[in-house]
Parts: structure tokens; sequence; C-alpha cells
């Protein structure tokens, strides 16, 4: 990264939903609709979501007895078939990353009817989707603040991006998250510090080619968004998988999850969101624990090109000291990164994923055909990525 010019000649452009964060903010939902002119709004949600209480809870003060489409752990195309008849003119999502991308596809789906894969890939919805409003229900995805919905197809987590995919609303209330199991705070939660992480240290924005979303690198706006939002996880992740009650580190992994979500949305992410989606869609096992497992590959595939600015983070998060020379702070950082995951029991390696080294070149094969989280990889990602694979493997 050069630092003479601190800014650049490049357009930088930057998206967010409308933001309301803070603990019972659900409660501006029938507000939020009636601004919206939602008068009758699909409720995605899925059964845990329910079964918890939590959508009473999101939905409470709602005058009207809403149409509810239950969302898939792992959605795919094929989900989306049987959408509801009843006439609906907007999409409340309640619950984590699942319910809300599942929303966004049907919010597309609504106004422009076909089916999920038509909209695979970058820039493909034709036009405004229907009013969304997001209340997130987890903190990790930061789905709530982004253009980007995950579902799998043929057996790949595939990415729909497009700028009109953005939710018009956010609602972010800590208060949900309370009741969250551990291993759902974990896995979820691993996912928020790999956001913060990567779109801090992904490629600078003047060497990004221009393109249909703000998938555009790391830059002046974004930077200090995901570095406050690592700080914010990397301080209160451990806290609230130990103790879900711990309202502070509740309230501060709700807000550094959804900072996260909006700088990743804005400057992209890298090789371990694109090795996650590649072997998440090979095993089926949640986010969380695919980027877990596929933490050490990413970051070291990526230490060559970033190894100054793994040190300055190492510093931040006070994982290294001011002396340390800059190869020491790296590998601080790389050590803090796999002691986390560690601590809180997700999957160490692809191998825990239950994958073997004949498994190595369709990861890779998968891998590289993720180019909207590749084109922002500090480094140019190639067939050199299998030394690392092939590592993760053994």
């Amino acid at each position: 990264m050069d630092h003479r010019d601190p800014v650049g000649a490049r357009r930088i452009a930057f998206a967010t939903p409308e933001t309301e964060f803070g603990e019972g903010v659900a409660d501006r939902l029938p507000e939020t609709l009636d601004r919206l002119g939602v008068d009758a709004p699909l409720v995605v949600t899925d059964r845990g979501v329910e079964s918890a209480g939590v959508l009473d809870a999101a939905l409470d003060g709602l005058e009207l007895d809403p149409t509810v489409y239950y969302a898939t752990t792992e959605p795919s195309v094929e989900d989306f078939e049987n959408l509801p008849d009843a006439e609906v003119d907007g999409v409340v999502a309640v619950g984590g990353g699942s319910c809300l991308d599942t929303a966004k596809v049907v919010a597309a789906l609504l106004a422009h009817r076909g089916t999920a894969s038509d909209y695979l890939g970058v820039g493909r919805v034709p036009g405004p989707v229907a009013p969304t409003v997001a209340i997130p229900t987890t903190s990790g995805t930061g789905s709530q603040a982004t253009q980007t919905a995950v579902v799998s197809y043929d057996g790949v987590k595939r990415g729909m991006s497009d700028e009109l995919l953005r939710p018009d609303v956010a609602l972010v209330d800590p208060a949900l998250t309370r009741d969250l199991p551990r291993d759902v705070t974990a896995r979820s939660g691993f996912d928020a510090f790999v956001h913060a992480l990567e779109s801090l240290t992904a490629r600078d924005h003047t060497r990004v080619e221009p393109r249909p979303i703000n998938y555009q690198g790391a830059n002046p706006i974004t930077r200090p968004i995901s570095r406050r939002a690592l700080e914010l996880v990397h301080g209160s992740y451990e806290r609230a998988v130990a103790d879900g009650d711990d309202r502070e580190a509740r309230r501060a992994m709700s807000l550094g999850s959804h900072l996260a979500g909006t700088a990743f949305s804005n400057a992209g992410l890298g090789a371990v969101h694109a090795l996650a989606s590649s072997v998440g869609g090979m095993t089926g096992r949640p986010h969380g624990e695919c980027l877990a497992a596929s933490l050490t590959a990413g970051l070291r595939y990526n230490l060559p090109s970033r190894r100054e600015q793994y040190a300055a983070v190492a510093r931040t998060l006070g994982v290294a000291a001011a002396d340390d020379d800059t190869d020491e702070a790296a590998e601080a950082l790389l050590a803090e990164c796999e002691r986390i995951r560690d601590a809180v029991g997700l999957p160490e390696s692809l191998a825990d994923l239950g994958l073997g080294p004949d498994d190595a070149d369709v990861i890779v094969e998968n891998t590289l055909i993720q180019e909207r989280r590749i084109k922002t990889n500090p480094r140019d990602v190639g067939e050199d990525l299998r030394e690392e694979v092939v590592r993760a493997l053994e």
C-alpha cells in the first residue's frame, strides 16, 4: 500500500442501510413499515427463532397477522420454488444470516419473479426489490448491512450481489441476541471477527477495478470502521461465548458485527472467506466452522503481501509490543487468531471438517471461482493456494 497519498484519486463509494442500534430498537418496526408504505409484510424467519420466542419479541407491537416464510439453515437456490401465495408488499427478516440472506432473495423474487438462480452473480437484479427491514438475532454475518445473499448452487456457496439487495432499514437490537446458545454465539461471532480482519487488510481500493457493487477494496472510509469493528469483537467475543448473559459483551458483539458487515460490504473480503465458501458447499458445515477451518490457510497465504499490515493490527489489538519487529508482530496476529479459534472450540483445520488430501483440487477449483471475494484479496489468488490447502488437510 502506498501511504504517500492516503486517499488517492480513485472514486470511493459507500453505502449502508438506514440503521438504528440499541436495546429495544426492534420496537420501531411498526412505524418503520408505515414509513416504507408496507401494509402486508412477509416475515422471513426460521423455526429456531420462532420456538425461542425471539420472533414474538421482534414483532411485538405489530398490529397485524403477517404471513411467515421459514428459511432453511443453509439456503440453496431450490428453496425458493414455493413462496407463499399471499399478497405481500414488503419483507421483514428476523433471524441470523441465513434468514437475512433468504429475505433478500425473496425480496427480489417478489419484485421480479423468475428463479433464485437468475440472480446469481454480480449486478443481476433488474430493478428495485420489495422494501426490506432486517432485524438480526445473531452477531455474525452482518447481512443486515450488506448487498449480498449467499446460497448453495451445484454444491458451491455462491453470492447474489447487487446494491439493490441491501436492506432499506436495519434494526440492530442486542437484546434479541441474549439467549443465543453458546455454539451459535461461537460460530456467528467468528464470522464477525474474520469480516473485520479481512476487510481491514483487503486489497487497497486503488488496485481494484470498478464493478457494479461496492466491493472496491479497503479505503479511507472503510478502514476506520473495520478497525473499530475488530476492536469491539476482539474485546467481547470470548466473553459472550463464555457467558451469554454478559450484556456488555452482547452489545459490543452486536455493534461490532454490524460495523464489520458495513465495512466488508464496501471494501470486500479475501481468501479465508473464499475458502470457507468452497468447503461449506462441499461439507454442508456451518459457515463459522468453515471459516475457522480455513483461517490459517488463508492468512498464511496472504502473509507475504500483508506482513506489515498484520503487524500493525497485532499492535492495535495489544498482542504485539511496539518494539517487536514486523515478522514477530505479524506472527503474533496469526497466533492470536488461532488462539481465539481454539478457545471457543471451533475446527482447527480443513481436516477437522472430514476433508482429506484427495479433496485439495476441488477445494482450490471451487475457491478460484469465488471472484467476488478473491478480487479484493490482497494477493492475486492462483493455483499456488494449493500448498496452504494441502497443509490444512494434513
